[in-house]
């Protein structure tokens, strides 16, 4: 489907039937013609289908709606202007946007039915809607009701997370884009400027997108993501609400744009009232940086589905926020006249509860020695076990993280409190992902070992050295389990927990999973170690590996997952990472890697499934192709099999007929749908004669006319009464006009609506049966304005 060398086309004049060189002039041009000076339109038919009316132009393309004389329906024909249907890389990406719209399948997505190249133009035919886009409601309302506004914002995002979950971005949301069904649906339409993720960021450093809602990175950096139609979204329910896009930017120049595209912008700086969580849902999905937005469309359709929800419930909240102030002023109040009644207070009284320091000596293994607190001062011991209980019963391990660092600067801890107080607040810091902090806690460790001190053991100064120069340089992320080399019966046992922490959150996962377990298993080693009733304590740190034990057994459910072969395994794999991804407690490197597994497989799944797709779609073009050719061979010997005005045989063998297809079916049923309305005209004009008779002309097959009464008629005979008797004349020698006359005459006298249209629609239909495509469209036309339900019907006639 590549374009052509210019060529010559030729278009006949429907009224004088001359022949008309239309190759210098655009599809449904309209134009005098040069033999009998009518008005015309020109190239209104391409392929199959029949220009109606033009119903939208862009940059690139012009939209038709058109009739699809194949499958009788209306479509949308988007044709590319001539100019870029020249152009290879203008009609690759249009065939581009073909692809990836069909791929998506979701009702809040414009359907795509079908490409050609003809005459010259590359087209996509597509679904249909008859709303209008949200540009011309802007245009015609000024601004959008809010609650109407976050709906239409609502569907679109669930349109975009359907292209998003086949690897896609839109890259043009905009109004314009956005088109409504009659009954107020929205859909994406225009997926032009698409392209899959994988693909990296556009080369070709052209600004496609509409400079009012492109994203501020794509300007200033030349990189987009989902966040960026996200943005474009965003942008696009701010001019819905407000009449006005966010950023007035009326130029293409890229300088000019990266400036405008600068400054933020906020919902509630437009002087119109909305909604607390209006504001909020749309100043975040407008954020200047991608990270300030919704990170995914799942967060975007949930935070527009809860705006939309609390609409008009902004001034109870306004009214709850100043009752809020008037109790918080009169609080302060309260807290003031407090102070000032103090400060007023005897100096006696103030000086009975000073603190006073004493200096003692404190006997315990952890401090080594301190300073003693009189009036609740805490010793150095207390605020060590405070914080470790902190840590290890309560789980507040960023409080913790604090406390320790607080008694580490404060100078009062001595060794070895001072390197566990080290070794506790890196471990706090590594479970709050904090991986800076934790290295800077290790590195003072290994500079400062404690070795001398009376309470620091060689063994342990060496542990000290030793995981402090190991950890304290990239956290010695990859280092082998073998190698680590603790001893399992002393308190260096929590060297293995410490690292198998450190994997786990930003190393690897699995090798982290190995050192965590090998952690609990040995734990009990210290237990029959020579010093076990004095490192009791150490058991505590079981509690840690705890909070890990879910997450490490979701770990090994998917550490020898199966590579899936077809659909249904990637389905499974799929489930069985999002099932573990639920499952997880913590975060961390497990976590990222089962991100960017269920993204791989997603990825692998969605690429086997398009495969799959466009294997499916050439198999069905082949059999549609091959229906349709025999279809045709079908039809023509129709004709044959038709005697006189007798349809029977005609309907008795398209009634046995049936095809794989559901297109050439349809097609199918609506020529045997035209020879059945041929046969129940026929009958009805029977009957009508037999009871009423017709006093006519009839205007006889290569022969005179008759004029006189109609007395009977089947489909054999007519029985016509003149002034010299009774003449009995086959039916087929009858002009088909004639017989469509005395129906007309019979149509005008019925008085009930239903038997009327029923009557006009048999007319259109034995007036296409027998030839007479003319009458046969006045009718059907004029019809079709009155009766909607005759639609439907009649694309089935029109094939």
């Amino acid at each position: 489907m590549t374009p052509t060398p210019e060529q010559t086309y030729l278009s006949t004049c429907p009224v004088c039937q001359n022949q008309i060189d239309v190759t210098s002039l655009e599809p449904f041009t309209k134009l005098k013609c040069p033999f009998c000076g009518q008005m015309v339109r020109v190239r209104r038919k391409f392929d199959h289908f029949i220009i109606v009316r033009q119903i939208g132009e862009g940059g690139m393309s012009r939209v038709f709606e058109a009739e699809d004389e194949t499958l009788g329906r209306r479509v949308a024909l988007k044709i590319l202007n001539r100019q870029y249907s020249r152009d290879a890389s203008r009609v690759e990406q249009f065939r581009q946007e073909a692809l990836i719209t069909a791929n998506v399948n979701h009702p809040n997505v414009i359907k795509l039915y079908s490409v050609g190249y003809d005459q010259g133009y590359f087209y996509i035919a597509m679904e249909l809607v008859n709303g209008g886009s949200l540009e011309q409601r802007i245009r015609r309302e000024g601004t959008i009701k809010e609650e109407e506004a976050l709906r239409i914002g609502r569907e679109v995002a669930e349109g975009l997370r359907a292209a998003q979950q086949l690897g896609l971005i839109h890259r043009d949301v905009k109004p314009a884009n956005i088109l409504f069904t009659e009954t107020g649906t929205s859909k994406v339409v225009d997926f032009g400027l698409a392209l899959f993720v994988e693909r990296g960021p556009d080369s070709s450093s052209e600004i496609w997108a509409t400079p009012y809602y492109v994203a501020p990175e794509k300007i200033i950096d030349n990189r987009e993501d989902y966040r960026s139609d996200i943005f474009s979204l965003g942008a696009s329910l701010f001019h819905a609400l407000t009449g006005r896009p966010p950023h007035k930017a009326e130029s293409n120049n890229i300088q000019e744009l990266r400036m405008i595209k600068c400054r933020r912008v906020a919902l509630e700086d437009s002087g119109l009232r909305f909604a607390p969580r209006t504001i909020h849902v749309i100043n975040r999905m407008v954020a200047f940086r991608p990270q300030e937005r919704c990170a995914n469309y799942d967060e975007t359709v949930e935070e527009l589905r809860l705006a939309e929800g609390l609409v008009g419930q902004g001034y109870k909240t306004r009214f709850s926020s100043r009752k809020l102030r008037w109790l918080g002023i009169a609080a302060a109040a309260l807290v003031m006249a407090f102070i000032v009644g103090w400060l007023f207070r005897s100096t006696g009284d103030r000086a009975a509860v000073a603190i006073t320091d004493t200096e003692d000596a404190y006997q315990d293994d952890l401090s080594g020695e301190g300073v003693t607190l009189q009036a609740g001062r805490e010793t150095v011991a207390e605020k060590f076990l405070k914080a470790r209980e902190t840590m290890l019963v309560k789980k507040g391990f960023a409080q913790s993280r604090q406390q320790f660092e607080k008694l580490i600067d404060s100078g009062e801890a001595r060794q070895p409190t001072l390197n566990w107080a080290r070794f506790n607040a890196a471990l706090c810091s590594i479970m709050i992902s904090n991986r800076t902090d934790a290295m800077k806690h290790l590195k003072k460790m290994a500079e400062d070992t404690g070795e001398g001190s009376t309470l620091v053991s060689a063994e342990l100064a060496g542990f000290f050295k030793s995981i402090g120069t190991r950890m304290g340089s990239n956290l010695a992320l990859g280092t082998p389990l073998e190698s680590l080399g603790y001893d399992t019966t002393q308190e260096t046992v929590l060297g293995y927990l410490l690292h198998g922490l450190a994997e786990w959150h930003f190393g690897d996962a699995m090798l982290g999973l190995s050192e965590l377990e090998f952690f609990a298993a040995h734990l009990g080693d210290v237990k029959t170690g020579p010093n076990a009733a004095a490192l009791d304590w150490v058991q505590g740190y079981a509690s840690v590996y705890d909070l890990y034990k879910t997450d490490l057994a979701v770990a090994k459910s998917v550490q020898n997952l199966a590579s899936p072969k077809d659909l249904k395994g990637y389905r499974e794999s799929l489930a069985a990472v999002k099932k573990a991804r639920e499952k997880l407690r913590t975060g961390g490197a497990f976590k990222q890697s089962l991100i960017k597994l269920e993204a791989k497989i997603n990825g692998e799944f969605v690429r086997l499934r398009m495969d799959l797709h466009r294997q499916q779609l050439a198999e069905d073009r082949v059999l549609r192709e091959r229906e349709l050719a025999q279809l045709a061979e079908i039809t023509s010997v129709l004709p044959s099999l038709v005697q006189g005005y007798d349809y029977s045989r005609v309907v008795e063998l398209l009634k046995d007929v049936r095809f794989q297809s559901p297109e050439v079916q349809s097609a199918l049923e609506g020529r045997r749908y035209l020879y059945e309305q041929g046969q129940a005209f026929l009958s009805q004009l029977f009957m009508d004669i037999s009871v009423q008779g017709y006093q006519g002309r009839l205007q006889r097959v290569g022969a005179s006319t008759l004029e006189g009464r109609v007395t009977a008629a089947d489909i054999r005979q007519v029985t016509v009464t003149l002034e010299r008797g009774a003449l009995t004349v086959p039916l087929d020698s009858i002009s088909p006009e004639s017989l469509l006359a005395a129906a007309q005459h019979f149509a005008e006298q019925v008085t009930d609506s239903t038997d009327y249209y029923q009557r006009q629609e048999r007319i259109a239909v034995f007036a296409r049966v027998t030839g007479l495509h003319s009458l046969s469209a006045t009718v059907a036309a004029q019809l079709m304005e009155e009766n909607r339900s005759f639609r439907s019907r009649w694309m089935k006639v029109v094939q």
